[in-house]
């Protein structure tokens, strides 16, 4: 059988890089391609067409990473470290344990618990809004909701936020960041539920009128927790032309309200609630307020 050439690659795969397909992904299009033009059927993962087609995009990308990225890349605070979190892509039935999710050693972690206990289940709670939001969003950007700009900009601000986080140095952008990941959830769930854009920009820069309009519209046991944890944003119209005066920690702990924020809206409009079954274990503590 013919191996494809790399002639063959470097054009489909600069075509395909013109549309904004990601690395992991083009391997995949080119051997579907290369197929169709040599009028092929059967498996493009035959080891016969796809191990010549690794090798020759392993030697156009040295560095490039092939995996199958992450849904949703954020972030918790311990102590004054941002630790990213990564919510995995599964299928079907999988056991989730959140902890795992956070890239920390594990004697680090039971330093945490052992040391300062209310922020190792701060974080716990706060990798299951993640999960909740993470798959949340996919799951409503898969049937079209006429949210889908919103919620794609929140996912990017929650993403941006911990990126900002991870860094030693000018961390100010993280207030603009995790304010807007707040607002755009909030957003995307209202106008899910069926209020106009117009309505909604009404209330543009004022979480608490978000929620009070959220909670009005779909009310859910967390309402009280979702209002005094919109209570606590700065104003971040103000800190674009002003200090905020924020630290380091309230920063983080600012990062990880807005993680609450986002996952709450969009769990009052879909069927994800890994926080709320978490709670609800005898193993597991009470939640406190974000």
């Amino acid at each position: 059988m013919d191996i494809i050439d790399e002639s063959f690659v470097r054009q489909i795969d600069d075509k395909l890089m013109a549309q904004d397909v990601k690395l992991h992904a083009r391997p995949f299009h080119v051997a579907v391609e290369w197929m169709q033009e040599k009028k092929l059927s059967g498996d493009i993962f035959d080891k016969r067409i796809f191990a010549p087609l690794m090798a020759t995009y392993k030697r156009l990308y040295p560095s490039g990473d092939f995996s199958i990225p992450s849904l949703l890349v954020g972030g918790v605070a311990l102590r004054d470290v941002m630790y990213p979190v990564r919510v995995n892509v599964g299928y079907g039935r999988v056991s989730i344990e959140p902890l795992q999710c956070i890239e920390i050693r594990q004697e680090e972690l039971e330093l945490i618990f052992r040391h300062y206990p209310d922020q190792g289940w701060r974080a716990f709670y706060s990798v299951c809004d993640l999960w909740d939001f993470g798959y949340g969003v996919d799951d409503l950007l898969r049937i079209g909701s006429p949210a889908y700009d919103l919620l794609n900009n929140a996912r990017s601000s929650i993403v941006a936020t911990q990126r900002i986080l991870s860094a030693a140095i000018d961390l100010d952008a993280a207030v603009q960041t995790a304010c807007l990941t707040a607002e755009l959830a909030m957003k995307a769930a209202l106008i899910h539920l069926g209020r106009t854009e117009q309505q909604v920009r009404s209330r543009s820069h004022h979480l608490t009128k978000l929620a009070d309009d959220l909670i009005a519209t779909k009310p859910a046991l967390s309402d009280d927790r979702l209002r005094i944890a919109c209570t606590k944003f700065p104003n971040y119209v103000e800190s674009r032309y002003s200090s905020h005066g924020l630290t380091r920690l309230e920063l983080m702990a600012l990062a990880m309200r807005a993680q609450f924020v986002a996952a709450e809206a969009i769990r009052r409009i879909s069927s994800r609630n890994l926080a709320g079954d978490m709670e609800s274990r005898a193993d597991c503590p009470p939640r406190h307020e974000p």
